[in-house]
C-alpha cells in the first residue's frame, strides 16, 4: 500500500490516534509514516465507525474552537503559526498546552500577560470611591409617617442576585432586574402596611450575580450583558435606592458580603465581597445610614438581637452556641439568619435528600434559619432538583421580646 510521509510532532501524532511508526524517534521533528487511507479519512474530516454515540462532544457545543489544523498544508500550526493566525501576540504568551482529545478539532489553550493583566483584582478602592463619589449624585430624603405603634421592624432581603438574566428553565421562574425591583417593591409596600415606628433593612449577601462575568465559567450564559464591573455597582446601587426611599420611617440599613460579591475571578483573590463593599458605599453618598461588614453584623432592635450571616463563611460552620457566645447578646433572645443555599437541602447528598426531615435550631433564647431568596435559580440550580419561591422575611419583637415573622413570597 502506498504511504505518504508527513513531519508530525508527538502531540500531533497522539491526535491522530492512528497506525503510525516513528522513524527518527529521538529527533524533536521526527518523521511519522501514515498510511494513506487513514490520511484522507482525516483530512476530510470522517469519523470512526463506533457503536458508541456520546452526547457530550457534539458538533454545536464547540462550533467557536480556535483549530490548530490547516486544512490547506495537511498539518498541525506551531504555536506561533496559532498565535499569528488568531491575532495573539506570541511574545507575550506565557503558558500554552496543546488540547488534542477534548475537542473537534485539535487547539491550544493560550495564556499571555494581557490576559492576567485584565484579571488582577480591584484593589485600589480608594480611587474606585472617587470616582463613585462623582457619579453618585442620587439624594436620599426621609419618608416620616406618623404610626400609632411603638414596634420596631426588620425587612430581611438576601442573595438578590442583579444582574442575573434567567429565561424559559423548566420549574424555575424568570429573572430580571425588573422583576427583581417588583420583588423589593412588593416587600416594602407589605412592610409599610405593618405600620412600623421604625424599618430598618438588612440585606444577608449576594447582592449582584457577578461583578467579572466570571464567578464560574459560564456564568456569563445567565447575565445581563450589561450588568457587570462597575456597572453592576452603579446600577444595583440606584435599583436599591428606588426602593429604600419608599420604606416609611426607615432606620439602618445592614449588608453583608456573599460569594457572589467578590470583585475578582477567582474566590481567594477577593475574600470581602468588594463589590458589597463599594454599593454599601454608594448607598451612604446618597444620604443612608448604612453599616457593611464581610462576614457579620449583629443588630440589636427591641430586645432581639439578630445575627446577620450570608451562610458561605467558615463562620457559618461553627454551632449556634459558639456563635452566640462570640457575636450574641447574651441572656436576650439572638436570631442568627443566614442565606446563600436558595433551598434548605441544598448541601444535602442525594441519599440524605431521600430521608430528609426538617430540624429547627430552636430554643427559648434563640432560633437559627435561612432566608429565602429573591433569585429564583439558574440551568444549574434546575438540574440539580433545586427550585424556590422568591421571598422575604419581616420580623419585629412582641411584648415578652419574641421574634414575630412574616414569610412574604414575591
Amino acid at each position: 500500500m502506498t504511504k505518504i510521509r508527513k513531519r508530525l510532532t508527538k502531540e500531533e501524532a497522539e491526535f491522530l490516534n492512528l497506525k503510525v511508526k516513528v522513524n527518527e524517534p529521538n529527533r524533536s521533528s521526527a518523521r511519522y509514516m501514515i498510511e494513506e487511507s487513514e490520511y484522507e479519512r482525516l483530512k476530510l474530516g470522517v469519523k470512526s465507525k463506533t457503536e458508541t454515540k456520546p452526547n457530550d462532544y457534539e458538533t454545536k457545543k464547540h462550533k467557536f474552537v480556535l483549530s490548530a489544523w490547516d486544512d490547506e498544508k495537511g498539518v498541525m500550526l506551531t504555536l506561533e503559526e496559532f498565535c499569528n493566525k488568531y491575532k495573539i501576540d506570541f511574545s507575550k504568551v506565557t503558558s500554552s498546552k496543546f488540547l488534542p482529545y477534548h475537542y473537534i478539532k485539535p487547539t491550544y489553550h493560550v495564556v499571555s500577560s494581557e490576559q492576567k493583566k485584565s484579571e488582577q483584582v480591584i484593589t485600589d478602592f480608594d480611587k474606585v470611591k472617587e470616582v463613585l463619589k462623582e457619579i453618585i449624585d442620587t439624594k436620599y430624603e426621609h419618608k416620616e409617617k406618623k404610626v400609632e405603634t411603638k414596634i420596631e421592624g426588620v425587612l430581611k432581603w438576601s442573595d438578590l442576585h442583579f444582574g442575573a438574566y434567567i429565561r424559559n428553565i423548566m420549574h424555575v421562574e424568570d429573572f430580571d432586574k425588573d422583576i427583581l425591583l417588583d420583588g423589593l417593591m412588593q416587600s416594602v409596600n407589605q412592610c409599610n402596611n405593618l405600620g412600623f415606628k421604625k424599618t430598618h433593612v438588612h440585606i444577608n449577601g449576594d447582592l449582584i450575580e457577578s461583578f467579572s462575568g466570571l464567578n464560574h465559567i459560564n456564568s456569563w450564559q445567565s447575565m445581563d450583558k450589561d450588568m457587570i464591573g462597575a456597572n453592576a455597582v452603579k446600577m444595583c446601587s440606584k435599583m436599591l435606592h428606588t426602593a429604600l426611599q419608599r420604606v416609611n420611617n426607615l432606620g439602618c440599613v445592614k449588608i453583608i458580603a456573599g460569594n457572589h460579591d467578590r470583585t475578582s475571578k477567582m474566590n481567594d483573590e477577593d475574600v470581602k465581597g468588594g463589590a458589597a463593599d463599594l454599593i454599601a458605599f454608594c448607598l451612604e453618598l446618597m444620604g443612608y445610614d448604612v453599616e457593611f461588614h464581610p462576614y457579620v453584623i449583629t443588630h440589636h432592635v427591641d430586645g432581639i438581637n439578630h445575627i446577620n450571616l450570608h451562610g458561605d463563611k467558615g463562620i457559618s460552620k461553627r454551632t449556634t452556641d459558639k456563635i452566640i457566645l462570640d457575636y450574641g447578646v447574651q441572656g436576650e433572645y439572638n436570631l442568627i439568619n443566614e442565606g446563600h443555599l436558595h433551598s434548605v437541602i441544598e448541601k444535602l447528598s442525594i441519599k440524605q435528600r431521600e430521608s430528609f426531615e426538617i430540624v429547627k435550631d430552636d430554643s427559648i433564647l434563640h432560633r437559627r434559619f435561612y432566608l429565602p431568596s429573591f433569585f429564583t435559580g439558574n440551568y444549574y440550580s434546575a438540574t440539580l432538583g433545586f427550585t424556590t419561591n422568591a421571598g422575604y422575611f419581616i420580623i419585629w419583637s412582641n411584648e415578652k421580646n419574641k421574634p414575630q415573622f412574616f414569610n412574604g413570597s414575591v
